[in-house]
């Protein structure tokens, strides 16, 4: 009797539904709407709730628009801004990457009607400094070449030894460390990059967005390994005096190399046309 009475307790614990609160609506999604021209959404990269009154706060105290803006939240950690003044959009745009808790805000325009689906929060402006740039190659062509490798460039500076290139850099991806360059008669360099205004990024994979602790996807004993050896430095950061490892090894490399050839006259040419193509592995 005592277990029959348990099964009825148990079976009582279950909700009954009417037959009218059975029915599934079916309903479109609310648009994300932008009441003036002068609107951008953004989203914060972090798998954290933010908060829309502390987020709207450090806003106002780290731009010093000229006019007001507004802040509205209009999805999850997803901001519409819109502003009195176009130069205060303009300026805002320049600025970028800004941050938030020390996580990137991704920024787009918006002038129309949107699905909230439909918006793609994944790229944003960057300045990138390229490493020393060796004299044998002309520094505009190879601003423009290393441009081309990101989708294009937004705009390029040099001055003196210093080359720096603004481009549109896809945050889903692993942060690049550097790139191979040559050109005629010239054996290939390793360029590095170095990245401004950066982010929390993981040294383990190199993408921003979180740091080693927060990764739920490496074990503790890799997280160790990575620790004591990590793939990614903060010499990828502009204002880091470090060097990354791959640019020692690799410059060390063509330093050696290029003294060979110093010494033995005609067949310098012969000696760099069979290393062009060799390949760097380092462990």
């Amino acid at each position: 009797m005592e277990e029959s009475g348990g099964k009825e307790r148990k079976d009582s614990e279950e909700i009954s539904l009417l037959v009218e609160e059975l029915i599934q609506l079916s309903v479109r999604r609310s648009m994300v709407v932008s009441n003036v021209k002068l609107s951008l959404i953004c989203s914060v990269w972090t798998k954290k709730s933010v908060n829309l009154e502390i987020f709207r706060a450090q806003l106002k105290s780290i731009w010093k628009t000229k006019k007001n803006f507004e802040i509205q939240l209009v999805g999850q950690n997803l901001f519409l801004i819109a502003f009195d003044l176009k130069k205060d959009l303009e300026a805002v745009m320049e600025g970028c990457p800004w941050l938030f808790h020390k996580n990137l805000i991704l920024f787009e325009g918006l002038s129309r009607l949107t699905e909230r689906d439909q918006i793609r929060l994944v790229s944003l402006p960057f300045w990138i400094k390229i490493g020393s740039c060796p004299p044998e190659f002309d520094k505009n062509g190879l601003l423009h070449a290393i441009g081309g490798t990101f989708g294009g460039i937004i705009r390029s500076e040099i001055s003196g030894d210093i080359c720096r290139l603004r481009i549109n850099l896809n945050v889903q991806k692993p942060l690049r460390r550097g790139i191979f360059v040559s050109s005629d008669n010239i054996v290939k360099v390793w360029i590095s990059f170095k990245y401004e205004k950066f982010s929390i990024f993981y040294f383990g994979y190199g993408r921003m967005g979180h740091g080693l602790n927060d990764c739920l996807v490496i074990s503790p004993t890799e997280k160790n390994k990575i620790r004591d050896d990590p793939p990614y430095t903060i010499a990828l950061k502009a204002e880091s005096n470090l060097v990354e490892r791959e640019s020692i090894k690799f410059n060390a490399y063509v330093k050696k190399l290029v003294s060979q050839c110093s010494y033995m006259g005609v067949a310098d040419q012969e000696l760099i046309s069979s290393r062009k193509n060799e390949e760097f592995i380092f462990k």
